[in-house]
């Protein structure tokens, strides 16, 4: 497949210039400019830990998702008020990762709602399911509080990868 068109078009929307050893199009070839926390790792408001973490979540949330059949929650979702059901051939094992994607996901849910009082927490979960999992691009350009929130989130999260 023909990435250039893509290439071109994050070296002409991200500002990315070339170095002195290595040109705009090799540095806007790697996937991390594909994706918010991605490009926020690349800005450098986001530390490689944080950004690892917020992959891993994406992932967890992902998983639970397309277990459980609840609608991926993003406008780029083919159609998001569309509740997937059972094929009918569901078996046992699949009903057991569901259950562990959704447990998953109610400890991460608490997780981050538990950073700070209750209003922060809501924020703080509200910020990182909408960088890592939504990934709206125009919160690229958060302001201090978001930021704030986001970096906290993240922090919870790798701190509870790392213990997993």
């Amino acid at each position: 497949m023909n990435m250039q068109p893509a290439i071109d078009r994050r070296v002409r929307q991200y500002g990315i210039h070339g170095t002195k050893d290595t040109t705009a199009q090799i540095l806007a070839g790697d996937p991390a400019w594909g994706y918010l926390l991605g490009r926020l790792l690349k800005d450098g408001v986001l530390s490689k830990a944080q950004h690892d973490a917020g992959n891993r979540y994406s992932e967890d949330m992902a998983t639970y998702f397309g277990l459980t059949g609840v609608p991926f929650p993003s406008a780029k979702a083919l159609n998001m008020f569309a509740v997937r059901g059972s094929s009918g051939d569901d078996d046992e094992e699949r009903g057991k990762r569901a259950a562990k994607a959704r447990n998953r996901m109610v400890e991460l849910r608490d997780l981050l709602l538990a950073c700070g009082d209750i209003n922060t927490g809501r924020r703080v979960l509200h910020t990182v399911n909408a960088v890592c999992v939504e990934d709206i691009d125009h919160l690229r350009t958060l302001n201090s509080p978001m930021k704030a929130w986001l970096v906290s989130g993240l922090n919870s999260l790798s701190r509870f990868y790392e213990g997993t």
